[in-house]
């Protein structure tokens, strides 16, 4: 963010950005403020606040530069979150920004997906909402502290009891298929509302073919979409379940090309991709917010004629463990996952 940009008068307060007109390390005040600012910043998402800057209803209004070593200045800050604030967040970057007169400050948060984050001098934990800080709902904090291990072994044990419901109860046809399992932290909060459609009105679900989105229906613990293919077998199936458990079954994923004969390894790389972000797109319009943990799989490549061929040496590839990622559309899980299918093909 530059100068120019902070000064043009289109930037407003909200969510992911607050203005400050000073810092005063002599009122300890201001410091227990901008420490809840970053606090309620860290537990929502990617953010910046800008120190030397008054405003007027929440946007620029004119410069206040600082006049002090610049380069001290923003370390006593650093030093101030790093101290104030458990657990530390280490990658919060202060940022002078030079000006006539002096300079400016740029506080820029990332997202995080550890925490959640409380403000030391307070004991408060806090969240942003528009441009306001909140305290954490009893339900929210209690998720936040969930046991990393009890998290991705429950989404092993979820996936896996619907793995077997599907293949027990006929839901999908036999052979390989790509699954996905996901669980957000969310989850854990037992206040949280469940997915729900308004009474006469369905909504559509992200589809992994090029057919067009399905709609959801009501299904035994939550809401599916399932797609047939002409002989009426299940194909493909979005299931959320009341509690945001995320399990995705599309069969035949990969295939063989006709007439090439070759293994469709590109199409399904591009495939993959727009998925996980119209999932993720789906997710944020549902307001379930990140970290999630995500478990990937190609399974079955054996159980198709011919078709294992193409995997001589395993009949299942997957993410090695379930990966914790802000977003499900995680460009690094995802880039690990397709270079796992393709080493475990005849093209490693």
């Amino acid at each position: 963010m530059s100068i120019s940009e902070i000064g043009g008068g289109d930037l407003q307060e909200g969510q992911d950005l607050d203005f400050k007109r000073q810092i005063d390390f002599d009122k300890p005040e201001t410091k227990t403020r901008l420490l809840d600012d970053v606090v309620a910043f860290l537990n929502r998402g990617p953010s910046r606040i800008i120190v030397g800057v008054e405003e007027r209803d929440g946007r620029f209004d004119r410069f206040r530069p600082m006049t002090d070593n610049a380069d001290k200045f923003a370390l006593r800050v650093q030093t101030l979150i790093q101290d104030g604030i458990t657990p530390t967040p280490d990658d919060v970057e202060v940022v002078p920004l030079h000006m006539d007169g002096g300079f400016i400050l740029d506080i820029r948060i990332p997202r995080h997906p550890t925490g959640p984050f409380m403000n030391r001098l307070t004991g408060g934990y806090l969240i942003r909402s528009g441009a306001r800080n909140l305290p954490i709902d009893p339900g929210m904090l209690r998720s936040r502290f969930v046991d990393e291990l009890l998290w991705l072994r429950t989404l092993d044990e979820l996936t896996a009891e619907e793995d077997a419901r599907l293949a027990a109860n006929n839901v999908v046809a036999p052979g390989r298929a790509l699954r996905i399992g996901i669980l957000p932290r969310d989850h854990f909060d037992h206040l949280r509302r469940p997915f729900t459609q308004e009474d006469h009105v369905r909504s559509s679900a992200p589809s992994f073919s090029e057919g067009g989105p399905g709609w959801f229906k009501v299904c035994e613990d939550g809401h599916q979409v399932l797609n047939h293919d002409f002989n009426q077998r299940g194909i493909e199936r979005l299931f959320v379940r009341d509690d945001w458990f995320i399990h995705a079954h599309a069969s035949f994923a990969l295939y063989q090309t006709s007439g090439e004969g070759r293994l469709a390894l590109h199409e399904f790389d591009l495939s993959v991709k727009r998925y996980l972000k119209d999932l993720s797109e789906f997710l944020m319009e549902q307001e379930i917010e990140g970290p999630f943990a995500v478990t990937l799989a190609l399974k079955s490549l054996e159980e198709t004629e011919n078709f294992g061929a193409w995997f001589r040496n395993t009949n299942t590839v997957r993410t090695l463990r379930p990966q914790i990622v802000s977003f499900v559309d995680d460009e690094t899980m995802i880039a690990d996952f397709l270079r796992r299918v393709r080493q475990a093909s005849v093209y490693g």
